[in-house]
């Protein structure tokens, strides 16, 4: 048998490996960069002429022999996980698969590689990609490596190269190799990118990630808003935040939850430990400062925004910040909710963030490059690690939208209206103007400057009020479709219900009389499940109940009275509720602790589409159980409605256990198939109406607390 062995041309592997590996000459001179952090150089010039680039560094160099063994294998590397350098700075290298020399193809033509390692001779390589040579070279050469370039595919001008010092500031993520750029006469030193996060003066918070075997822990530092906010902000640390978050349980029910199944916390193990810095920022206008406390509408210094992923000390190509991999603009598309909005899940703009991840060569093993270079795998462990992220950025939007619907609060108090203003006087006799004093004069003035700003900003408060309509609409018009689709089905049928509901008996009585009920029956003919008749009629029966039930709940539902505002006796309106849901699920029992003489001015619609999706979520929640018990309280208090609704069943998921508000997100849901619009609902009907969740508890069975008002 003859051993055989692949021959490549050398033109061939410079244009596969070389030209066409490296998407742009700014990546191959990062990846010769990366070379010389490898070889422990403290110093790294990049020096530009006219028609050469020079690359020098001050690192441990190459023999002939290294040239020879190691520099002309392909796909072989010598280079371990990490080294020490002469600073005494652990460097994690940055190279493993031996191509990155090819970069040197990107760029140029000709090659001319010197280098001197200590205790040997100096040695030349040349090349011009069609042929190599190595010699030892006679000159003058200190320790390192210098690289001349001839012949460049590219011109590179001023504008070009500052380009690079930019994208090399940005890439580059460590202080134990200083790199400078020269040009004509300027010489450059690389800066770091990340400053010293600065809420207040760089940043309006800062938020930092530590994740590590399904455990996210988030740290958040703020200076967004005056001292005053803490009047209205009873409870809340206005400057910092800690919360940690088991993300097992976050996940189990997201989409890659549900396919990795069992798996999951094996893979979330799997991933390794990360970090994650980031850092808030957002220009506000002054009216939006007087309205929300904020200490200044835009900071002394900016970050840029961008998310930078670094894998140790160079960030991974297409992940440099120029585009938004944590996909943060479509998620804040299908949320658009401003941070006011009582009910809608505010989420951050890709344009109001800034900050990097750090992932470990190591650590982080199974976060894979693609074989070109150019990004990362997708794999089910990409996926994890980019929801783990978004895991944390949310507990930002969270925390940061509980202060500002609490400070909103204050804009809709009612204003003093006790003194008669100037401006009356003049509306209603204008002539009085004339004889206004000194004093009236400038207090007319002042009261039309603020009318004036009053109208501005109720202006901007019905825009505002428009696009949270908006928001919502888009929302239940989904719904209502589908209920209006449903309900003309339903419509249809209605008359076919007589013969759905008697169905079952008539058969059973026809094979009776027939003689073949008994047949039917007996032990043999019942053995197998797709042949037991009597258990396939009753199975059938069963379904047409439940189809009988959503077809009369269809018609009751949706008639036009329903949404009048009348006087109610509450518990009548509940009661009605409560014979409905008892009627259609005989293993729920519902308890009502209501004052009989109740009256209150509402719609029929608040209460039904509150209580229906309090006790559709009991039901849902508990179906694998024989038997809940609901029971539902409710008192007046001053203009308002108080209610309590508890049930005996499993209570939260663990994912709410530590913030059993976060049910009342939009599109929140543990169930599989599930909207995540039932809570929502309950929410934002409440608001609406004038009232508001104050309590929800879930740890035995599930709680909540809420008042209605009287708006709608």
């Amino acid at each position: 048998m003859e051993e055989l062995q692949y021959i490549v041309d050398d033109s061939t592997i410079v244009e596969l490996l070389g030209i066409q590996n490296f998407t742009s000459a700014e990546s191959a001179i990062l990846e010769l960069v990366k070379n010389a952090y490898d070889a422990k150089a403290l110093t790294l010039y990049l020096n530009f002429t006219d028609s050469e680039l020079e690359i020098i560094d001050d690192g441990f160099g190459m023999n002939e022999s290294d040239i020879k063994q190691h520099w002309m294998h392909i796909g072989k590397s010598d280079k371990q996980y990490e080294v020490i350098d002469e600073k005494n700075n652990k460097r994690i290298q940055a190279g493993s698969k031996g191509v990155g020399r090819f970069a040197l193809s990107r760029l140029g033509k000709n090659i001319e590689l010197y280098s001197k390692r200590d205790g040997f001779e100096a040695v030349v390589w040349k090349t011009d990609w069609a042929k190599a040579t190595v010699e030892k070279f006679e000159g003058v050469c200190v320790r390192g490596t210098k690289i001349k370039i001839g012949y460049l595919r590219e011109k590179w001008t001023k504008k070009r190269i500052d380009n690079l010092c930019k994208y090399l500031e940005v890439t580059y993520h460590d202080d134990s190799m200083e790199i400078y750029v020269t040009y004509e006469d300027e010489k450059h030193l690389i800066p770091a990118h990340f400053n010293v996060p600065r809420p207040g003066i760089n940043c309006k918070s800062s938020i930092v990630l530590e994740y590590e075997k399904g455990a996210l822990n988030t740290h958040i530092s703020s200076d967004e808003f005056k001292d005053e906010a803490e009047e209205y902000c009873k409870g809340i640390n206005l400057h910092t935040f800690d919360v940690s978050t088991n993300v097992t349980a976050e996940l189990k029910h997201s989409e890659i939850g549900s396919f990795l199944g069992e798996e999951l916390e094996e893979k979330l193990n799997q991933l390794g430990k990360f970090t994650a810095n980031f850092y808030f920022n957002v220009v506000s206008s002054l009216a939006d400062g007087d309205k929300f406390l904020y200490k200044c509408t835009s900071t002394p210094e900016s970050i840029e925004y961008g998310i930078i992923l670094y894998r140790n000390a160079f960030s991974i190509a297409s992940y440099d910040g120029t585009k938004d991999w944590l996909g943060l603009g479509r998620r804040s598309r299908k949320s658009p909710a401003a941070a006011s909005h009582p009910t809608g899940a505010w989420r951050v703009r890709e344009n109001q963030l800034a900050g990097f991840v750090s992932i470990d060569k190591q650590e982080n093993a199974n976060l894979q490059d693609l074989t070109n270079r150019q990004g990362l795998d997708e794999s089910e462990y990409y996926q994890l690690f980019v929801e783990i992220i978004l895991l944390g950025i949310a507990e930002f939007e969270r925390y940061r939208q509980t202060i500002i619907r609490k400070i909103n609060a204050k804009n809709y108090a009612p204003k003093d209206e006790s003194k008669t203003p100037v401006i009356d006087k003049v509306v209603k006799a204008p002539l009085s103007i004339k004889t206004l004093s000194d004093v009236e004069a400038k207090q007319l003035a002042k009261e039309i400057k603020v009318t004036k700003k009053d109208e501005k900003e109720s202006k901007k408060s019905r825009e505002e009020t428009e696009a949270r309509y908006k928001y919502d609409v888009r929302i239940l018009n989904v719904l209502a479709t589908t209920g209006l689709k449903a309900s003309s089905i339903a419509h249809e049928m209605k008359n076919d219900l007589s013969i759905v509901s008697g169905w079952y008996e008539k058969i059973v009585d026809a094979l009776k009389e027939y003689g073949m009920w008994e047949e039917l029956t007996s032990e043999e003919n019942t053995q197998v499940a797709f042949k037991n008749v009597p258990q396939l009629l009753e199975d059938n029966q069963e379904v047409s109940k439940k189809l009988i039930i959503f077809m009369k709940t269809m018609l009751e539902e949706v008639e036009k009275k329903q949404f009048e505002l009348s006087s109610q006796n509450i518990y009548d309106r509940v009661k009605k509720i409560k014979d409905i849901w008892e009627r259609d699920y005989a293993w729920a029992n519902i308890a009502l602790n209501i004052d009989q003489m109740i009256e209150f001015q509402i719609s029929e619609d608040i209460l039904q589409v509150i209580f229906d999706n309090l006790i559709l979520n009991s039901v849902q929640q508990n179906e694998k159980r024989k038997h809940i018990n609901i029971i539902i309280r409710a008192f007046k208090q001053g203009d308002l409605l108080q209610f309590e609704y508890y049930d005996d069943g499993v209570g939260l998921d663990e994912k709410y256990k530590s913030n059993p508000f976060k049910i009342l997100e939009v599109h929140e849901t543990t169930r599989k198939n599930g909207h995540g619009l039932g809570m929502w609902i309950v929410n934002n009907t409440t608001v609406m109406s004038g009232g508001e969740i104050q309590n929800i508890e879930g740890e035995n069975g599930f709680h909540i607390q809420f008042t209605i008002g009287g708006k709608m």
